[in-house]
């Protein structure tokens, strides 16, 4: 009989063993799904609230009389390689507590878009949308225009930033114009390798003469011991006056 009752409490031991180990599992799961889908969710929500305020911005800067008179000889601009000479970012400046510039990847999603704010802390990046490193150059800027985003959780933006090769397009929209980039390269560091989003990625002491455009988000797919780097050209620029880029359809306002 004591045998007996020691393989009973035995067993009773490990049913509740493994009842706990099914909880456990349980919560982890809702954990995942909470952190991935419902944060998600917010983080989208937060993105599309950010990127119709800075539309409505850009309708109000354009309706500015004072800026529409603002002397173009006081705005320093980027020589494209076209010979075209891109607009300076001077309004930004007006618009960076809140999105200071859109940028659309049709290589990613023929509707994929993005707000960017200035500051890449985790409130910012936790609240839909990309992070500027404040200490890069602005679009038309000779220097490194350079945005960091999630590519899991809180709406997971960059995600699918390993689409983008060498030829695509990116779009970034500011309240100058859009500016068109065009990617060459993409690679994968370590995170202290913070040269990359350098005037000139990878080379402290050189002068910029170009203007560039980096995205960086965590690599692989669900670890962040990785960055995940892209770095693309400015090779065009269009006034807000003038249509938007054919490739943004919709896409821009």
């Amino acid at each position: 009989m004591s045998g007996h009752r020691g393989r009973s409490t035995g067993a009773r031991i490990l049913g509740v063993a493994g009842e706990l180990l099914i909880t456990l599992g349980v919560l982890g799961l809702l954990f995942v799904v909470w952190e991935v889908w419902w944060t998600g969710l917010d983080a989208n929500r937060e993105a599309q609230t950010i990127e119709d305020e800075f539309h409505t911005r850009i309708e109000q800067l354009d309706a500015d009389p004072a800026r529409q008179e603002q002397p173009e000889s006081q705005q320093d601009c980027q020589e494209l390689p076209n010979g075209k000479a891109a607009a300076c970012p001077e309004k930004m400046a007006a618009v960076d507590s809140g999105a200071m510039a859109m940028i659309y990847a049709p290589a990613i999603g023929a509707d994929w878009s993005a707000p960017v704010r200035s500051g890449v802390d985790d409130q910012t990046l936790n609240t839909g949308g990309l992070g500027h490193y404040p200490e890069t150059q602005l679009p038309g800027e000779p220097g490194n225009f350079a945005v960091a985003g999630h590519r899991l959780t809180y709406g997971d933006v960059l995600r699918d930033q390993d689409r983008l090769t060498p030829g695509d397009e990116v779009y970034v929209e500011s309240p100058d114009g859009y500016y068109t980039y065009e990617v060459y390269e993409t690679h994968v560091v370590l995170p202290q390798q913070s040269e990359v989003i350098l005037p000139v990625p990878g080379e402290p002491e050189a002068e910029a003469d170009r203007s560039l455009l980096t995205l960086t988000t965590c690599h692989p797919l669900f670890s962040n011991r990785e960055r995940l780097i892209t770095h693309a050209e400015l090779v065009d620029f269009a006034p807000l006056t003038a249509e938007a880029p054919a490739a943004l359809g919709q896409g821009g306002s």
